[in-house]
């Protein structure tokens, strides 16, 4: 696996002893088959266990690798250049650890027993989170929840989810039925994959990220016991410390993972400008000055992206407050959807049609690069949300369509 020039010397720490080169280009080597098959790559994940990457965000306290939040994103930008499907996947268990962590360090109690076992034990973790038909918003659920003696009867699905076929332990999200002795309740639970009731559905077949293996888990009357509820609150409020924790790690995250696709574009799209020539001009795409200006366009922005995304990890490691780099985190995320398409869209035009063709892995990254577009919180409340913080409106990542003063003149 080819890597850019120095361009982020200095942007990112090296990472060499988290996730070693010849781990990152074994991993490459099978990218191609599990796009081509639309399957997780197996092997690739055995070889992000081999090295320990499980426990890559968890102190080494509890057995993990104790890696920073910036060295975290450092490890997937290098996973994302090599596997964008399978980075897109980890992007899920990473945010979901990343969480834990930081909600130890403010409240130490049993979450180091679930750090532990994953670092330890090389788990894998699904994040149940996004369904279809919420809109983007992260802390709601169409999935209803009905009071029984040991816990909580849910049914219902969850799609697209990353790793539903072969997780060890599931983040699930999911709402109570409203009683007319209590309102509807968010729950979060940490729920084992071969819990009865749980099931996953062959789903995923997409045109790009077909690697990710976001599949479909189905629950069919599946009673969750108290025990594994690890929290309940109010749908819609995204207030608390562990909630604002989980949004920032998985927004710059899956920046990171992006990131890293283009890295991949940007090596492949230097070595075909540098070979294929104009002949009446006599010379290679890259001498001369239209395509190294459409070139530095794109990387100009690029730069910025990863800047940002490296200082805000920076302010995350010195432990401030959570609540004010939640915009900032969503406003990275919001940038990298528009920067990511684009430049890799104007890479494979610089580089014409042969960039075009499944023989080359630009026409692989292009697909990739489309799916930021829809990861939760998807651009509209995320432009909401922002929108209504900078003028001081109460603001959440739900989607609203009605605006305050027309609300109450609802039929």
């Amino acid at each position: 696996m080819a890597t850019a020039n120095s361009l982020v010397d200095g942007i990112w720490p090296d990472v060499e002893h988290l996730f070693p080169s010849r781990a990152a280009h074994e991993i490459a080597d099978l990218a191609a088959a599990a796009d081509r098959d639309g399957q997780m790559s197996d092997r690739g994940l055995e070889v992000l266990r081999r090295i320990g990457w499980p426990g890559l965000a968890v102190p080494k306290t509890f057995g993990g690798l104790g890696a920073s939040f910036r060295e975290c994103l450092a490890v997937q930008r290098k996973l994302g250049a090599a596997d964008p499907g399978l980075a897109i996947a980890c992007a899920m268990h990473l945010a979901s650890v990343g969480a834990w962590v930081e909600h130890h360090a403010r409240q130490a109690d049993m979450t180091w027993t679930f750090m532990e076992a994953v670092a330890t034990q090389g788990l894998i973790v699904a994040a149940a989170m996004a369904e279809p038909s919420l809109g983007g918003a992260v802390n709601r659920s169409t999935l209803r929840a009905r009071r029984v003696a040991t816990g909580w009867e849910v049914s219902g699905r969850k799609s697209p989810l990353s790793f539903a076929a072969c997780a060890d332990l599931i983040a699930l999200q999911f709402q109570s039925e409203a009683t007319a002795d209590e309102p509807s309740k968010m729950l979060a639970a940490l729920v084992p994959r071969n819990l009865p009731g749980l099931s996953a559905e062959s789903t995923w077949d997409t045109m790009g990220m077909r690697g990710a293996g976001a599949d479909t888990l189905v629950l069919d009357r599946c009673v969750i016991p108290d025990p594994l509820v690890v929290y309940q609150g109010i749908p819609g409020d995204g207030h608390y410390d562990d909630m604002a924790a989980g949004i920032i790690w998985f927004c710059l995250v899956l920046t990171a993972s992006y990131l890293g696709v283009a890295e991949a574009a940007l090596v492949v799209t230097r070595d075909l400008l540098g070979r294929v020539r104009i002949e009446h001009l006599d010379a290679s795409r890259s001498e001369l000055p239209s395509f190294q200006s459409a070139v530095g366009q794109q990387i100009g922005a690029l730069l910025t992206l990863e800047l940002a995304c490296s200082a805000l990890a920076t302010s995350m490691d010195r432990k401030e407050s959570l609540h004010q780099f939640l915009a900032p985190a969503l406003a990275v995320k919001q940038h990298a959807v528009e920067v990511i398409p684009e430049l890799v869209g104007a890479f494979v035009e610089s580089c014409g049609g042969i960039a075009y063709s499944r023989l080359s892995p630009l026409e692989r990254f292009w697909r990739d690069a489309q799916a930021i577009r829809f990861h939760p919180p998807t651009p509209r409340p995320v432009a909401q949300f922002l929108g209504r913080r900078a003028l001081g409106v109460n603001a959440t990542l739900d989607l609203d369509e009605v605006s305050p003063s027309l609300r109450s003149e609802r039929p």
